[in-house]
């Protein structure tokens, strides 16, 4: 904050190190008893004990080193380097509350592939602060590295690294055409992920032979669309699949499972009305979750 370097300018470094070192609350309770001229009125203010907003004191004092007050048993009595940082200090607490609210009302920046933001988005727009941007997931995941979004939703086909997840829907890819007794014929195959890998290994293992490809489309949706319109069959995520009211057909290996992440980098109080918003649209159920990076969330 720049708000103390008018208090000593010949030290900039060490009033920054200083805030980093700050409890808010221990801030606030220095301000109240300033102000009550009593630490014991502010301990009753902030329900602390008096040795409890002693501490505080002392260690708002140790994060700048100096001497704040003269710690006189009945008048709380700021020394001279505490009356020059007192509206510095209050300052820096108003701005951090400004900060905050800003925050809070920034409007949570959400990204994510055409295909899922199709189940997501409608899901979401009851809560007014989501901003909806829709890319490839690779793309997704480095928005999220660079700071450029604040939730992404990928699926679990992939290696997302130095990111917290959260499991928000799961199921399953299969073959899919609009007709329920479609007979077998080449299909549409979006690009080698590692689930079209599976169903072509599995394939191998059924039929004894390559999958027939009627073409490669790297677009969910697109697929679905051209399924839901046509005679063709395409590999896809159930979700999508059940959107477009295609069947699956009989003559496929076993489904490959998926599970669709919202992955971030740091949690926010503000993304769990979001998450439960997902997993309803999902019809997910968590039970306790590990993330990829080994913590738990649900």
């Amino acid at each position: 904050m720049n708000v103390l370097k008018n208090v000593d300018k010949k030290n900039p470094q060490r009033l920054e190190s200083s805030l980093k070192n700050l409890r808010i609350a221990d801030v606030e309770l220095f301000i109240t008893a300033a102000h009550f001229k009593s630490l014991g009125k502010s301990a009753t203010f902030h329900h602390l004990s008096q040795s409890a907003a002693s501490t505080a004191i002392q260690r708002v004092e140790a994060a700048f080193g100096i001497p704040l007050c003269t710690h006189e048993k009945r008048q709380f009595t700021l020394t001279r380097e505490g009356q020059l940082y007192l509206p510095c200090l209050e300052n820096w607490v108003n701005d951090l509350r400004s900060f905050i609210v800003s925050q809070d009302r920034a409007p949570i920046r959400l990204v994510t592939t055409h295909a899922i933001a199709g189940i997501a988005i409608p899901a979401l727009l009851s809560l007014g602060h989501v901003e909806f941007t829709c890319m490839r997931p690779d793309l997704a995941y480095a928005a999220i590295l660079r700071d450029e979004a604040d939730i992404a939703l990928v699926l679990d086909n992939a290696t997302w690294r130095d990111v917290v997840s959260t499991e928000v829907g799961r199921g399953d890819f299969q073959l899919y055409s609009r007709k329920r007794n479609a007979p077998r014929q080449p299909v549409l195959l979006p690009e080698d992920q590692m689930e079209v890998l599976a169903l072509q290994q599995r394939w191998q293992e059924l039929h004894g032979g390559p999958i027939p490809i009627q073409s490669r489309i790297p677009s969910w949706s697109l697929i679905a669309t051209i399924c839901a319109t046509s005679e063709e069959v395409g590999f896809l995520p159930n979700f999508l699949a059940k959107a477009f009211g295609l069947h699956p057909v009989s003559w496929q290996p076993a489904p490959s499972p998926y599970r669709i992440l919202a992955i971030y980098r740091k949690r926010q109080n503000r993304f769990g009305v979001l998450i439960e918003k997902l997993r309803e649209a999902f019809h997910f159920i968590p039970s306790t979750i590990t993330s990829d990076d080994g913590s738990t969330d649900t």
